[in-house]
């Protein structure tokens, strides 16, 4: 699938990192899809910044006036885009966690990316995976790497079943049972 898109190149320079953390904040909620920031060196071997602004032609003037009061910008680079993607589809499903016998159940969301019959991508958010890794923790006294609790969790994920099983024993790697 494709739409039209917009990217705003902006060059900031003298402005803290606190200033720039509240800007991209501001950004995002004024419509930007997704805002980066790239240190660089300016003239003269100043300390610089380029923002990188994906966001559309609805909302271009907004951020600029933004960049221009916020952040002193007195002008920027628009480049004209084609955002290629894939279908995202989001699925819910029960992850029961059994650690050294105690148990707790949670919703986990599924990111599918393609055909969600034949996914071309699966994933699960971070902080998630991070809610997951601390409940771990707090049932046993466990540790689990994200990555680990990732791949699993993503690798038993099955289009057929609306529960995932996940088996911890502290003695050995992480076992995983579908339903």
């Amino acid at each position: 699938m494709e739409k039209n898109a917009r990217i705003i190149l902006a060059q900031v320079d003298h402005v803290s990192g606190e200033v720039l953390g509240f800007a991209i904040e501001r950004l995002m909620e004024m419509g930007a899809h997704n805002v980066q920031l790239i240190p660089t060196i300016t003239k003269k071997n100043r300390p610089g910044n380029i923002l990188i602004i994906d966001t559309d032609e609805r909302h271009e003037e907004r951020i600029a006036d933004f960049l221009t009061r916020e952040l002193k910008i007195s002008g920027y680079h628009r480049i004209h885009t084609s955002h290629v993607f894939h279908r995202v589809t989001f699925v819910e499903k029960s992850l029961h966690l059994n650690v050294n016998g105690k148990s707790k159940t949670l919703q986990c969301k599924f990111k599918i990316i393609g055909d969600p019959s034949a996914p071309l991508s699966i994933d699960i958010e971070h902080d998630f995976l991070v809610e997951v890794q601390k409940i771990i923790n707090s049932i046993s006294d466990t540790y689990i790497s994200l990555n680990d609790l990732r791949s699993s969790i993503e690798t038993s994920f099955s289009n057929s079943s609306d529960e995932i099983r996940v088996e911890i024993d502290p003695d050995s790697d992480i076992k995983i049972r579908k339903k």
